[in-house]
């Protein structure tokens, strides 16, 4: 339950006059007040209007039975006056009201490590909504006992006596913390914190209690949004505690105790309204609480029902009068509490731009405490309807995340390392991305290289040799003697950048571009996309690599690891089909303007639109875990050929007994903290699980099967476009998605024939073909590092050799009916 929030505006802080006393210590608490400050603040005669507009009509959605009703409502702030801050008080301790225990269970598990990614010395925590702040001492004892300094904690709350009183103990219980109390709304503290803590300062907001579930998705949603983009700064951090779609019966007792404590916290809200208006109002015994859960909508929602027909009076502070006839049996709304399923989480989080950091849970399982991130940089998914070429907006946040990768991750002593002898060193990745850019629209617009003019010798084309015979290479750029410094690099790049940013505005603005151009801009945006997921894969296996710049790593849930490992489900499908895949985008009508443009853009092994049968099939329900690729090994006795190059093994390593660990950008986590996770391995090593097993890999036809099925009843949605830095998986039971956490490997070989309808690049003439040598197998979906983009098109195609292993890759299992 929360204290409603306002509009959003900008609003000016008003210093109370009681911020200081001599009366004791409640007293000398530091006190902003900031009620009042704009128009729009809900206190005062703006909240005796909101109340008679919401009473005046109906149009707030009622079901019952399937029938949709409008009901009248009442503002949910009506319920936080003084004596309803004591009663919700009560509430929470109240053993049907789980919510807050549940709560506490999680901060007193989890305070420490949670203390130890979001708070440093000179942090700032802004608690929304403190109320008496028992789970928030949790939080401050963890400060404490890891000797965090100069770190300051601001209460906000409606309530000055609640401030005064909960602060007050606080104070002399934690005297190394610093305490100030904002008296307001969060709209206004938002601004105040915004408009008085330097940027550099890091902040982390804390919003607990399930708080909001009083605001709708898309206002929560909204509201998540608007402190990101107004309140955050890139790295800050938003704790937000979220109560799941549990058991129908155990929210609706949640919500309507034994002890009917909620009951008079509703009915209070009448009296409120009273005082409000200075006069009789409601007559609270004329009225009952109602209190139902609407399983759909997965909320819980509280009603006041009139017992009688009765006028209701009005008089604002403008002396106008207003009537309001209520029937006997009619409901008024008051306050709404969502609860949130995983993919709804997920969805919230998406709509506000926030990084995932992960989640705490209760030990039964009821709540979560999660923690999200401002990042620096931000992928939209659901990018089918995108733009044909990417625009300004995408170009730059691709280039924010090539900089994270770059510029933050890789030490300046490391740039001339090699950590996958397969692959040049790291910059030459630094200049082929801005060189290839440069070279692709030099040749479309006829126009001169930018300088230097030898860049493109040496950083046009990388080196994919054979891995049986490395001496076998397709043609590639000239190897110099030594690299240029990586500074001059950098300062390429940035001109190639400023040149490409030309050329998008012109598009902007509406100016014609030749098709060519246009396509050569798609080319190179997937281009250093793909070129951003190969560095990244690159990095994990050095152990000299840092943890990208303002990411946290990921919270690794504990409780994953003891429970039951439910097998994979089976999805058959028993009816032979047909399938259509690829797309129409012929290169030949780049040079005639008198041709429309394609709907979509793509490499030539993406086309033409072709027709498959799909013979009926089945293939698990998600990809092979890492739990159950170490069953595979014990049962192979752990043969080193097996063992996947996306594991190490920690230090200080006892050859008797090593622990083995996922590489991930933040280091190595062990296997037995992520058995959920899906394994990363080479296409030879899955075909051998897949052999013993007695399945084989999933044809290309049958995993586009999957995913069409899966598009045609399903919102798109996986982790991919950095929604995690790592495979996180799927929760126990549930069907994995077929995009994100990994590319999925397929028993199919990468080839593509004339007779198919293949038709060899000209921009690009050596980007497939180069490949079809019967040693590369097919790859769909994408992972976490996969851009929108390129995750969503169903008819892109991702190659590697069978027994390359460094790629983010799994798979799943399938087999004939």
């Amino acid at each position: 339950m929360l204290t409603h929030i306002t509009d959003y505006n900008h609003l000016m802080p008003v210093l109370s006059k009681q911020t200081r006393s001599d009366s004791g210590i409640a007293d000398n608490i530091p006190i902003v007040d900031l009620r009042g400050a704009t128009p729009s603040s809900n206190t005062g005669s703006n909240l005796q209007s909101s109340i008679i507009q919401s009473l005046s009509n109906k149009n707030v959605v009622f079901r019952h039975k399937g029938v949709d009703t409008l009901v009248r409502s009442i503002p949910t702030m009506v319920l936080y006056d003084d004596k309803g801050l004591e009663i919700f008080d009560q509430i929470t301790y109240v053993e049907d009201y789980y919510l807050t225990e549940a709560e506490i269970d999680v901060l007193r598990s989890h305070a420490e490590e949670c203390v130890s990614k979001i708070v440093q010395d000179g942090s700032v925590l802004v608690e929304l909504g403190c109320g008496s702040m028992r789970k928030t001492k949790y939080i401050l004892s963890a400060i404490e006992r890891q000797k965090k300094r100069n770190v300051t904690y601001y209460a906000v709350d409606l309530s000055e006596s609640s401030l005064r009183e909960s602060l007050g103990p606080l104070t002399l219980a934690f005297s190394t913390i610093n305490f100030v109390g904002l008296l307001g709304c969060y709209e206004d503290s938002i601004q105040y914190i915004r408009d008085t803590i330097p940027s550099s300062t890091p902040k982390t907001y804390l919003w607990l209690g399930s708080s909001i579930g009083n605001l709708n998705r898309t206002e929560a949603a909204a509201f998540l949004r608007h402190i990101c983009d107004d309140g955050m700064q890139i790295g800050d951090t938003f704790l937000c505690g979220i109560d799941r779609r549990n058991e129908p019966q155990k929210i609706a007792l949640a919500y309507n105790d034994t002890k009917g404590v909620t009951r008079e916290f509703i009915l209070n809200g009448l009296d409120h309204v009273n005082a409000i208006f200075g006069a009789h109002v409601f007559d609270r015994s004329a009225f009952e609480y109602v209190s139902i859960y609407n399983q759909v909508e997965g909320r819980h929602e509280a009603y006041y029902r009139s017992l009688k027909q009765q006028a209701i009076g009005l008089r604002d502070n403008s002396a106008s009068n207003f009537t309001v006839n209520l029937e006997e049996g009619e409901l008024i709304n008051v306050e709404y509490s969502y609860k949130y399923a995983r993919e709804e989480v997920d969805e919230l989080v998406e709509q506000a731009r926030f990084y995932n950091v992960g989640k705490w849970t209760d030990a039964k399982e009821m709540y979560d405490l999660h923690l999200f991130q401002k990042p620096p940089f931000f992928f939209e998914q659901h990018v089918l309807d995108a733009p044909l070429v990417p625009t300004t907006l995408e170009w730059e946040e691709l280039w924010k995340a090539w900089d994270t990768v770059t510029l933050t991750m890789i030490p300046s002593s490391a740039h001339h390392l090699r950590p996958i002898a397969l692959r040049h060193p790291y910059i030459f990745y630094l200049g082929h991305i801005p060189a290839f850019l440069d070279i692709q629209l030099t040749r479309a617009l006829n126009t001169n290289f930018t300088p230097p003019e030898h860049y493109p010798r040496i950083f046009e084309r990388g080196i994919d040799p054979d891995m049986d015979d490395p001496t076998i290479c397709h043609p590639h750029s000239e190897v110099p003697n030594e690299w240029p410094p990586v500074e001059e690099i950098h300062a390429y790049k940035e001109r190639v950048r400023e040149r490409l940013r030309g050329l998008l505005q012109k598009i902007e603005k509406g100016e014609k571009l030749d098709k060519r151009v246009l396509r050569v801009i798609w080319m190179c945006y997937e281009h250093e996309a793909m070129h951003l997921e190969t560095l990244l894969y690159m990095l994990v296996q050095a152990p000299t690599t840092l943890p990208p710049l303002h990411f946290l790593s990921p919270i690794i849930s504990t409780s994953a690891s003891h429970k039951p490992k439910q097998p994979a489900r089976m999805l058959s499908f028993t009816e032979p089909d047909t399938i259509q895949t690829g797309i129409y985008d012929p290169e030949s009508q780049d040079k005639d303007d008198s041709t429309p443009l394609p709907s979509v853009f793509g490499w030539d092994n993406e086309k033409p639109v072709r027709s498959y049968s799909v013979k009926p099939f089945e293939i698990q329900n998600r990809m092979v875990t890492t739990a159950e690729w170490i069953e595979f090994l014990d049962s192979m006795d752990w043969a080193e050929d097996l063992i996947p190059a996306s594991w190490g093994i920690a230090e200080p390593v006892n050859p008797d007994r090593p622990i083995y660990c996922t590489k991930t950008p933040f280091g190595l986590i062990p296997t037995d903290r992520t058995p959920h996770y899906p394994v990363a391995v080479s296409n030879d090593q899955a075909l051998k699980y897949a052999n013993i097993k007695g399945m084989r890999l999933p044809t290309e036809v049958e995993l586009r099967y999957l995913r069409l099925k899966e598009m045609s009843t399903h919102k798109l949605r996986g982790n991919y476009g950095f929604r995690s830095w790592v495979a996180k998986g799927v929760e126990e039971g549930q069907d994995g998605p077929v995009i994100g956490d990994l590319w999925e490997w397929t028993g199919t070989l990468f080839d593509r024939s004339e007779e198919d309808g293949y038709i060899k690049s000209e921009v690009y003439p050596g980007y497939s073909s180069d490949f079809f040598d019967g040693k590369h197998n097919i790859l769909l979906g994408g992972s976490w590092a996969t851009v929108p983009r390129i995750a969503e098109r169903e008819s892109f195609v991702n190659w590697y050799q069978r027994g390359y292993p460094y790629v983010f890759a799994g798979f799943r299992l399938a087999r004939s009916l």
